[in-house]
């Protein structure tokens, strides 16, 4: 039998849990939003928009949070934020019901949702490292990776099949009851953990030691601006699946619901890798591959397929995606001093932060050259970062 030395740890399997409830909420929300935005305008621009709005806070409070996250118990916080997220749900649940969901209502409410989702991150992340400590960061976060795309598997399948029969209002309550129950598990969290931060400065020197560090790590400051880059021309093809589902493959909610659970079949098979490969060794090259094939898979994704071969490659780029994310967030975090890490994590969130960009980017091409090219697009400059990364990278190669 494969043993799992996270997985004896009582509190990193509540984490897992709780994280794996969390991930079913934000991806059920982006089916149902994303589906939401789609039947009103017709329009993957406006997808674009939606998203952009939904990740803005990631860049916005990039900073605050990882500050946040090394000023705050997690534990604590990451509770605080599960109660907000389910609360938010169960009104936006009413919103709908009594048929008031205006355009400009739901792309409110896409901004709430993501800033607390930006606070959720660096938490549950940097406190992930702090149970499984360093030697193990990169297998504590690809199976907690691996928890998350589960829930995303649930959630979308959950979220489009509701959608669909009952509406949204039903789909943002079962959501929320999700919600509820990482609640749940995340208050059964007990430990510190043994990497965990103790000392805790002062919010406003957490924040001058933030800036000062990113100012002063080359690597950190490397690993953003290529995280940055994947995110824009990568992850934005999250933009693209409404119209995808929609129009090229002529599916439905349910149709957008088994999108989504492709990507998140992908995740899981990725985060399963790296769970086994334990102490992985030149994460930086293995980082490089991950874009290389990001944008193969895209540009592959751009052709004309059946639903099974477009589910079956919308798998394959959302496990380079899920790759990408557990590859660079393992290695921020050890980039950085240990007092540091929830701010390393800040770093990571202020990174996707950069990906409202990419949304109107390729909301906007969608819209001006189609949604083959766009794709195709997006997968070629993909290819040109990894290009440029590994020739003028090399202490990235060396990692």
């Amino acid at each position: 039998m494969i043993k799992i030395p996270a997985f004896a740890i009582a509190d990193y399997r509540n984490l897992w849990a709780g994280a794996t409830f969390n991930q079913q909420g934000m991806s059920g929300e982006q089916v149902v939003l994303g589906l939401l935005v789609f039947q009103i305008t017709q329009s993957t621009a406006w997808v674009g928009v939606m998203l952009a709005v939904y990740f803005l806070p990631f860049f916005v409070f990039g900073i605050v949070s990882g500050a946040v996250a090394d000023r705050l118990d997690r534990r604590s916080l990451l509770r605080r934020v599960e109660a907000l997220i389910t609360i938010n749900m169960i009104i936006f649940a009413v919103v709908l019901a009594l048929d008031l969901a205006t355009l400009w209502l739901i792309i409110a409410f896409t901004l709430i949702t993501g800033g607390l989702r930006a606070l959720h991150q660096p938490a549950r992340l940097s406190y992930a490292y702090d149970i499984v400590g360093g030697d193990k960061v990169v297998s504590g976060l690809g199976l907690l990776n691996l928890g998350s795309r589960t829930g995303q598997l649930i959630g979308a399948l959950a979220a489009g099949a509701v959608m669909d029969r009952y509406g949204g209002s039903a789909a943002f309550l079962v959501i929320a009851a999700g919600h509820g129950l990482a609640f749940m598990f995340f208050l059964r969290l007990r430990a510190a953990g043994k990497a965990a931060v103790i000392d805790r400065a002062p919010m406003g020197q957490n924040i001058r030691e933030y800036v000062l560090e990113l100012r002063g790590n080359r690597l950190l400051l490397t690993l953003l601006a290529v995280t940055a880059s994947v995110e824009i021309f990568g992850f934005s093809f999250a933009t693209a699946l409404p119209e995808l589902a929609t129009t090229r493959l002529n599916l439905g909610a349910d149709g957008l619901g088994m999108m989504h659970a492709a990507r998140a079949v992908g995740g899981m098979i990725a985060g399963l890798g790296l769970t086994f490969m334990g102490a992985l060794q030149h994460r930086g090259l293995a980082y490089i591959g991950v874009i290389f094939a990001f944008g193969a898979s895209l540009m592959l994704l751009a052709a004309d397929s059946s639903v099974t071969a477009t589910l079956a490659i919308a798998a394959i780029v959302a496990g380079a995606a899920a790759a990408s994310d557990i590859l660079t967030q393992s290695m921020m975090q050890l980039a950085v001093p240990n007092a540091l890490r929830g701010r390393a994590m800040g770093v990571w969130v202020l990174a996707i932060g950069f990906g409202p960009l990419g949304h109107l980017e390729m909301g906007g091409l969608a819209e001006w050259l189609g949604l083959g090219a766009a794709l195709f697009t997006n997968g070629a400059a993909l290819l040109v970062v990894g290009v440029i990364v590994t020739v003028a990278v090399p202490r990235l190669r060396q990692l």
